[in-house]
């Protein structure tokens, strides 16, 4: 009877180890494809509040260097603080891609605990961002039913640079999300550009391939799709009710949702050589 007792108690403290020893394993890459193909549709959604709102992006950064460069000429004249808020949204990408690399190879990159609280922590800095938009903390991310007056909006708001913040909130966590798809080996899925997507793309030797001899072509494909998609709904999230918050709030919901897959997902097994 007694032993019994001990063996059931010792079953808790067996159990609890066994489940911190699975968060210490490596996601499995089957599959693992899905969650970063969910992070191309959250691009398309955060970049299409910030450009709607800012005339920034969040994500793709070689426009952002564009409107860099031309604000050196004043262009656009009538927007001649554009180049701050594209330096904003730059330098926290950069400092995104510095800070998540190097807390991910400190952790371990492909760890099922490492992704899932780097994910935890870009849908944080999206509901940060979010929530400054729902109490109209920053006006600019605040609009409602956006329509053929965004641009009388975004020049009545010029003066607001608190804007720069939800930008560099955002443009910070998706810094991580590419830093992501670097580390478990989707090259092809970058998440955060599309120009170099549609290269190799359009350049693939078996792009007429059937579909399941050429997985990265599939991947290339379903970024680009998720991405207008992610934009498509941004989009009509800002024409309702609303607003941008609302489709910074699904932003926010997906990566949550990703940070619990890595959670749950199967993990390799480690082969015991040592006893």
């Amino acid at each position: 009877m007694d032993s019994d007792m001990e063996n059931g108690a010792d079953s808790k403290p067996e159990k609890s180890q066994s489940w911190l020893a699975r968060l210490q394993q490596d996601v499995t890459l089957a599959h693992a494809d899905i969650p970063i193909l969910a992070c191309c549709g959250v691009s398309g959604i955060c970049d299409s509040v910030a450009f709607s709102g800012a005339n920034v992006f969040v994500s793709m950064q070689t426009g952002n260097t564009l409107f860099l460069a031309l604000g050196a000429a004043h262009i656009p004249a009538d927007e001649p603080k554009l180049w701050i808020k594209c330096l904003a949204s730059m330098a926290s990408f950069w400092l995104g891609c510095f800070f998540f690399s190097r807390v991910s190879r400190l952790l371990g990159p492909a760890r099922k605990s490492s992704l899932a609280l780097l994910f935890l922590m870009q849908g944080a800095l999206i509901c940060v961002a979010a929530a400054l938009a729902q109490t109209n903390t920053a006006p600019t991310f605040g609009q409602r039913f956006v329509g053929t007056d965004r641009a009388t909006s975004i020049r009545g708001l010029e003066d607001d640079m608190f804007v720069c913040l939800p930008i560099a909130l955002l443009a910070f966590q998706f810094g991580g999300q590419i830093v992501a798809s670097r580390a478990l080996g989707f090259n092809e899925v970058p998440t955060t550009v599309l120009t170099s997507v549609y290269c190799d793309l359009f350049s693939d030797p078996k792009i007429l391939a059937p579909l399941g001899e050429n997985v990265k072509r599939n991947r290339r494909a379903a970024a680009v799709v998720l991405f207008i998609c992610g934009g498509i709904i941004g989009g009509h999230l800002q024409r309702s009710a609303g607003g941008m918050s609302a489709a910074l709030w699904l932003g926010c919901g997906i990566k949550l949702v990703i940070s619990l897959a890595w959670l749950l997902w199967k993990g390799k097994e480690v082969s015991q050589e040592k006893k």
